[in-house]
C-alpha cells in the first residue's frame, strides 16, 4: 500500500487504521513510505501494533522506501525492527 501523505501523525491514525485493516486480508502487508517525510510517535505505535498483529496471524509485514529523516525517527524511538522486513521483534 502506497502511503500518499507527506506527514503521518496522530490525526491520521484513525483513517489509516481502517485502510490497514483491509490490508490484513492479504498474506503480506507492505507499506510504501516513498511519499512520507514526517511521522510521529503515535503513528509509530500503530505500526508496532500492526506488526505484532501480523506476527500473530503469520503474515509478512514490510515497510519500504523509508527516507533518512523518517529512519532517524524509527531509530530514536527504538523501533528499527519495523524496517527490517521481517516478522521479528
Amino acid at each position: 500500500m502506497l502511503l500518499d501523505q507527506n506527514e503521518l501523525t496522530i490525526y491520521d491514525v484513525d483513517s489509516f487504521l481502517s485502510l490497514l485493516l483491509q490490508e490484513f486480508e492479504k498474506d503480506e502487508i507492505e507499506l510504501d513510505f516513498q511519499n512520507v517525510n514526517k511521522i510521529d510517535m503515535s503513528f509509530i505505535q500503530l505500526l508496532v501494533s500492526a506488526q505484532k498483529s501480523a506476527n500473530t496471524e503469520n503474515k509478512s509485514f514490510i515497510i519500504t522506501n523509508v527516507n533518512e529523516e523518517v529512519k532517524k525517527l524509527f531509530t530514536t524511538s527504538a523501533c528499527t525492527f519495523l524496517l527490517g522486513g521481517k516478522n521479528e521483534q
